[in-house]
């Protein structure tokens, strides 16, 4: 179900998504060399890597002093200080635990939150005796420390103050700090390698006692806090504890000194980053790219979550023969069975929602395309759509699926309802993700009331295609308490639209759910004349790869069986009219026809959806 601003179709690329569309094109290009994804013709040969890479080097981040971000890998931008008129250099980067969002410090203690990394004060405005030069957060994400280059330390949020280095007498300057695994300690680092360790962190060693032809400049826990590496200016890296030896540039003729030091997930290897952009992976890291002069700071994507897919799917069709009449077969003055209203037909024939064979054949399609969640529409309680609920949830259960509801504008719909429909849908099947197709019909001052007491539950928000773009849908979830957006949109968006729809979710510290389709077409059903075209399968493409690129928390399917709009992937077959009307079909897709054509969409999903965990993995 969708409406439209009367745009007849998708905008057209800016510079800036010419930019994004080439990402794209590098990442199906990518994930088809490790053989996720057809590809039509031949794929650039891709460097072997072990099977634990994917796990352990998603990916990281690289800041520059002038507030500049740049992501590589499963890294996703959520922001930067790069357009602000900055007081002073930034000097440090912290990643929120989630992987979701960073924070950014610079030199006077200005603090700078993007995507779900929370702003819980600084030193900004407070004449400090030294300048900061670090930052680093808490286990929670609650809190972060700021740490200056006389060792003291700032404490904000849920951190905790252990001590500092404020009041001695330092033979060099603290240069780095690193957070135990608990939040409950952190070592400092001066730049002749003494160690100062405070809370819980235990000392490994140091270099302290030597030396040194070089300063050192960036330091990196290990993960189990047992451990530590110390990183010259010049390329040596030190190891201390359980901190394993991975390799140096030491002796390589750098272009800038080392800044920065960030280990993999599991420990098993570390991204070095130098002043000049240089980035340099040992162990299990993986090298994604380098990045431009001025970089102070390198961080590593953390574990990601499970990657989770949602479906939307549609239990309103009856038949005849089942239910004693039709219902949506017979859109746009059709007479079912054969004549419909879609473009496309039914593999299963004009089928009815309340067939529990139908049902149950649906969920395991859904399943076996990689799905985790169906996500239902719903018309008030009492309706068609409320009537078949409990069977989709019993089916869907049955094959491993989670259940959400799409919430649309029934009669009588108000934010009030809204929320007595989300209290009896959880009281009732125990959902706990809801999805409310056209939010803005409503205020967020109608929201906020409704919303402000459903910590537990997810509620998402969709609105225009044209103000998910601008960040006004974003702007208005965040006032009104949701906890994130969805684009459903199979009309107006490209796959290169969702990076910047996400980013700007981020920037307002909510969920994203980037929807993707396969092309759009509803002659038959509402007579409009403008279509999407599948492309056989390229738009499908395109969708879902800006949709990984903007990674996403949930990638959202639009849809499993909207025939009306024809932006379903459920079997269709070719079949004709006495008429001589030929419905439309799925021949041509990735080079497919007849038979074989016509589950296309579900065998693309999966190996889409496999891609999408590989990508969250690394």
């Amino acid at each position: 179900m969708v409406e439209h601003g009367g745009n007849a179709g998708p905008p057209a690329a800016s510079g800036g998504s010419r930019r994004i569309r080439w990402l794209m094109a590098a990442l199906v290009a990518s994930l088809a060399a490790a053989g996720l994804i057809p590809l039509a013709g031949p794929a650039r040969p891709a460097r072997a890597q072990p099977a634990s890479e994917a796990w352990t080097s998603p990916g990281y981040w690289l800041a520059s002093s002038s507030g500049g971000v740049f992501t590589y890998g499963a890294a996703g931008f959520y922001g930067s200080a790069g357009a602000l008129r900055l007081a002073r250099p930034i000097v440090g980067m912290a990643v929120a635990p989630s992987g979701r969002g960073y924070w950014l410090v610079g030199s006077d203690g200005g603090v700078f939150s993007f995507g779900d990394a929370g702003f819980h004060g600084s030193t900004g405005a407070i004449r400090l005796n030294q300048p900061v030069v670090g930052v680093a957060a808490t286990s929670t994400g609650a809190g972060y420390w700021l740490v200056a280059a006389d060792g003291g330390i700032f404490s904000f949020g849920d951190a905790d103050f252990y001590g500092s280095t404020g009041a001695l007498h330092l033979k060099a300057p603290v240069v780095a700090m690193a957070a135990t695994p608990s939040g409950h300690g952190y070592w400092l680092v001066a730049a002749d390698g003494g160690i100062f360790t405070f809370g819980d962190a235990g000392f490994y060693g140091s270099l302290g006692r030597a030396k040194l032809p070089a300063p050192v400049t960036a330091m990196a826990a290990t993960p189990s806090g047992h451990g530590y590496w110390l990183v010259r200016a010049d390329g040596a890296v030190a190891s201390f504890g359980d901190a394993g030896d991975h390799g140096s540039p030491l002796g390589a003729a750098l272009a800038g000194p080392l800044r920065g030091a960030a280990p993999t997930p599991d420990g098993g290897g570390y991204v070095l980053a130098g002043a000049d952009g240089g980035v340099f992976t040992y162990g299990d890291a993986v090298f994604h790219g380098a990045g431009p002069a001025g970089v102070v700071a390198v961080a590593a994507v953390p574990p990601h979550p499970p990657a989770r897919v949602a479906i939307f799917y549609y239990p309103w069709y009856a038949s005849q023969s089942y239910d004693g009449q039709w219902r949506h077969w017979d859109e746009g003055g059709h007479s079912p069975p054969d004549d419909i209203g879609s473009d496309y037909y039914p593999q299963r024939g004009a089928y009815s929602s309340g067939d529990p064979t139908v049902v149950d054949a649906q969920m395991a399609d859904i399943a076996g395309a990689g799905v985790n969640e169906v996500v239902s529409s719903w018309w008030g309680s009492g309706s068609f759509e409320d009537q078949r609920l409990s069977l989709v949830a019993a089916r869907a259960a049955a094959h491993g699926l989670a259940v959400g509801v799409q919430i649309e504008p029934y009669d009588g719909r108000t934010a009030a309802s809204v929320g007595q429909d989300i209290a009896y849908l959880h009281t009732t099947y125990g959902i706990s993700d809801f999805w409310v197709y056209r939010a803005q019909d409503f205020a967020a001052s109608d929201w906020t009331p409704v919303l402000s007491g459903m910590s537990q539950m997810t509620v998402w928000a969709e609105s225009f295609w044209d103000g998910l773009e601008s960040g006004s849908v974003q702007r208005f979830a965040s006032a009104a308490g949701f906890s994130g957006v969805y684009s459903y949109d199979p009309y107006d968006l490209s796959g290169s639209d969702l990076v910047a729809i996400c980013g700007l979710a981020r920037m307002e510290h909510l969920l994203c759910s980037p929807s993707v389709a396969p092309g759009f077409s509803a002659v038959r059903a509402t007579g409009q004349a403008a279509v999407v075209p599948r492309s056989g399968g390229a738009r499908y493409d395109d969708m879902w790869a800006g949709a990984i690129r903007s990674v996403p928390d949930v990638v959202s399917i639009t849809s499993y069986n909207e025939w009306h709009e024809g932006s379903m992937i459920e079997p269709a077959s070719a079949k004709c009219l006495a008429s001589g009307f030929c419905y439309q079909t799925y021949d041509g897709a990735w080079g497919l026809t007849g038979s074989q054509a016509e589950g296309a969409y579900l065998a693309h999903t999966a190996s889409w959806a496999a891609a999408y965990a590989a990508f969250e993995r690394g």
